[in-house]
């Protein structure tokens, strides 16, 4: 993949809210060199610098930077928030304002990374125009209350939040906000996040105070909707892990005008925000190895009998799990037997299942039946096992065709196109590469038999 700075900004983009929208790479460039500079004036002065956010909408606003689809200038200040971040995540995708790399640990073996996210941005739905995903360009509902943890509001408890639709105009106050600081909520930040409602309560005053007390889980859930309100979903690079090839899907652009932690002030107790009610969690802790272990066997035993197979070895791994081959961390895969060698050694084949594997999902979701997922994980496995014996596998043919259509949608059908064109090419220059001396004595070869020919 090219180098940011190397990489222009697509000429035309196509926007969530269905606007089309052009870019001039050149006059971006100009704009962002005097923006930065300016910020680098201002900083060695001491005096407080804007937001990220609003330093994209400034370069954004710059002479001849965008323009509507005729070519007309175009206001970023109107543009819905969505659109706007998918403007500053271009911005960064192009090097035109610079991303610091993120230090990251991967989800699945915790080995340590460093990236700059927005470099790995699938641009290609947003150039071809290509944001009919029934869920990737689903757009937030705003006509309705979303759920979120308890939270205080005046003398009420509330569980619910309803946000409204805001405009980079009407955000600004939220934007211009510097992000090296703890956020101060206020009821201009409040209608500035396009905080409606919570629970029944619409005053700005009151969410603003509620808000400046929630609990830290009520908080960052109210962070994740407005993330989920404000950046399409389209808006994430992955990264594949060079240890254990899984997958990590990263927020693009890497800063965002909320955090989930802003809210927490020096030296302030996590206990001053328990939620209202709050009492020792109730969640059933996940079993150890052992006890998972002896769930695994007894579920395996009941399966292999119902499925009438046996001598199938199975076995618990507790090391980082295998991932398929879209980078997914596995539950449980098959790896079928093998004839015996030439030391006369046969390997039977196997039922693997992954214990931290099950262990991250039950942490991520509440809801996760673990005995479930035990029995449907082995069931899966044999069902494998038993296509092998047939001679023809269709579950694992279908496993790998989910596993394309989700590249599909993430890239977009024209990329796809694109590089697969690239990839024949770059092939086939690789063959002739290889075999030009053979083309080469054909070819004297044939012009020697031609001329003895012609004697």
């Amino acid at each position: 993949m090219p180098n940011p700075a190397q990489r222009q900004l697509p000429a035309r983009v196509h926007l969530p809210s269905g606007t089309v929208v052009r870019l001039s790479d050149a006059a971006a460039r100009a704009q962002a060199a005097a923006v930065l500079g300016a910020a680098e004036d201002r900083d060695g002065a001491g005096r407080a610098l804007p937001g990220r956010c609003a330093r994209d909408v400034q370069i954004l606003a710059g002479p001849s930077v965008l323009a509507d689809a005729r070519g007309a200038p175009l206001d970023p200040l109107g543009l819905p928030l969505p659109d706007a971040h998918v403007l500053r995540a271009l911005l960064a995708f192009a090097g035109v304002v610079p991303e610091e790399p993120g230090a990251y640990s991967c989800e699945n073996c915790g080995a340590p990374f460093e990236v700059a996210p927005s470099s790995l941005l699938e641009i290609g739905p947003f150039t071809d125009g290509e944001l009919d995903d029934p869920e990737l360009d689903r757009p937030f509902d705003f006509n309705v209350p979303h759920p979120i943890p308890a939270l205080r509001v005046g003398r009420a408890v509330c569980r619910r939040a309803r946000l409204a639709e805001r405009t980079v105009e009407e955000a600004m106050p939220l934007l211009r906000l510097p992000g090296d600081g703890v956020l101060r909520i206020t009821p201009s930040v409040v209608v500035a996040m396009g905080i409606a409602a919570l629970g029944n309560e619409r005053r700005a005053p009151v969410i603003a105070d509620a808000l400046a007390t929630a609990p830290d889980e009520a908080w960052a859930a109210i962070v994740d909707l407005y993330h989920e309100a404000r950046y399409p979903k389209r808006l994430f690079a992955v990264h594949r892990c060079q240890a254990c090839g899984a997958r990590n899907d990263l927020d693009v652009p890497l800063e965002r005008e909320l955090e989930r932690a802003d809210l927490r002030a020096p030296g302030e107790d996590a206990g001053d925000r328990a939620a209202p009610g709050a009492a020792a969690s109730g969640a059933a802790a996940f079993p150890d190895l052992d006890a998972f272990e002896a769930r695994v066997r007894a579920a395996a035993e009941r399966i292999y009998k119902d499925r009438g197979v046996r001598n199938i070895d199975l076995f618990i791994d507790a090391g980082v799990p295998a991932c398929d081959d879209g980078g997914e961390p596995l539950l449980g895969c098959y790896t079928p037997g093998t004839p015996a060698d030439e030391l006369g050694i046969a390997r039977p084949p196997e039922i693997r299942i992954f214990y931290r594997t099950f262990r991250a999902e039950a942490r991520e979701d509440p809801g996760f039946d673990v005995d479930a997922e035990i029995v449907e994980t082995i069931d899966h496995e044999v069902i494998h096992h038993l296509h092998h014996l047939a001679g023809s596998d269709p579950v694992d043919d279908e496993e790998h065709a989910q596993i394309e259509r989700e590249q599909l949608r993430r890239v977009g059908q024209a990329e796809a196109a694109r590089r697969a064109r690239r990839g024949a090419l770059s092939d086939l220059a690789g063959f002739l590469r290889v075999t030009w001396p053979a083309w080469l004595i054909a070819a004297i070869g044939t012009a020697l038999a031609w001329c003895e020919g012609g004697r």
